[in-house]
């Protein structure tokens, strides 16, 4: 039986672009907790960012893995909290400033429904672009301010070829971090050992439920790691090549309310005591 399902958000459970989940999806996910199915977001983004996404519905992500790992949500407590050393920070800054179109972004700990960030060592024009495509309220400064930071993502205008740049600069100055890529242009920076299935373990533990118990759906480079971790791995069909290989189960694209569509065939199964047709 499925206890647990646990979703990406961007270009999984919500289209990129879209700014809230749609009420489909909502509803799809009420349905899997009215039948006694926990459901939570597995998702780069934080406590703010989801608030948005499920237009104020704090009851659709009161478990899950927040912040790439690096928060652990359980019945509405947090469990896990792990904020980034201040000179892991500067060096990326540092790495990043000679090379154009490549910047660090810093969420702070303390955080509110506005979502800032600090775009560090950019123009107001550049960091604009990116504010757009993702989603944060965005000011720039010189230099990475000294306070407590639960996310940090990489900015890398370009193709394929800048961002393998970007990855081999970080990797060889900043060894204590990981960086993986959500989206096309855009890194999610990780404490070294920090993921989406290092908070996974956090998780089960808490909720004493085997992997064996959990579906898991993604779509990016950022989420192979979990999707490894479970047997119920699910990509959308827009997901990434690597994440199609990955997953052991495909469902409908994002665009399409995929997971909507199994999230509804979850609660169906729970009710009859039965696995979800998708998953076999």
């Amino acid at each position: 039986m499925i206890k647990l399902v646990l979703s990406d958000m961007d270009n999984t459970l919500v289209p990129f672009g879209a700014r809230t989940a749609s009420p489909r999806t909502i509803e799809a996910i009420h349905d899997v907790l009215d039948a006694g199915v926990r459901f939570g977001p597995a998702t780069g983004r934080d406590y703010v960012e989801l608030m948005r996404f499920f237009s104020m519905d704090e009851s659709c992500f009161m478990s899950g893995i927040f912040s790439n790992g690096k928060r652990v949500r359980v019945d509405g407590e947090y469990v896990r909290t792990v904020t980034f050393d201040h000179d892991v920070l500067v060096r990326i800054d540092e790495v990043l400033r000679p090379e154009e179109g490549m910047f660090l972004i810093c969420y702070p700990a303390e955080t509110n429904l506005l979502n800032p960030a600090y775009g560090v060592g950019t123009t107001s024009d550049e960091l604009a672009v990116f504010e757009g495509m993702t989603s944060f309220n965005g000011g720039v400064v010189d230099e990475v301010p000294d306070e407590p930071f639960v996310a940090a993502t990489i900015a890398c205008k370009g193709g394929p070829e800048r961002m393998d740049r970007c990855r081999a600069l970080v990797a060889e100055a900043v060894p204590e971090v990981d960086i993986v890529s959500p989206i096309p242009q855009w890194f999610d920076v990780l404490p070294k050992g920090v993921s989406k299935a290092d908070g996974l373990e956090v998780l089960l533990d808490a909720l004493n439920i085997t992997s064996d118990e959990v579906a898991v759906f993604g779509d990016a480079e950022n989420d192979l790691a979990i999707l490894s971790k479970v047997r119920h791995s699910v990509a959308v069909a827009n997901a990434t090549d690597e994440v199609l290989r990955c997953a052991n189960y495909r469902v409908g694209a994002s665009a399409d309310e995929g997971v909507a569509d199994a999230l509804f065939e979850v609660a169906r199964a729970a009710r009859a005591g039965e696995m979800p047709a998708f998953l076999s």
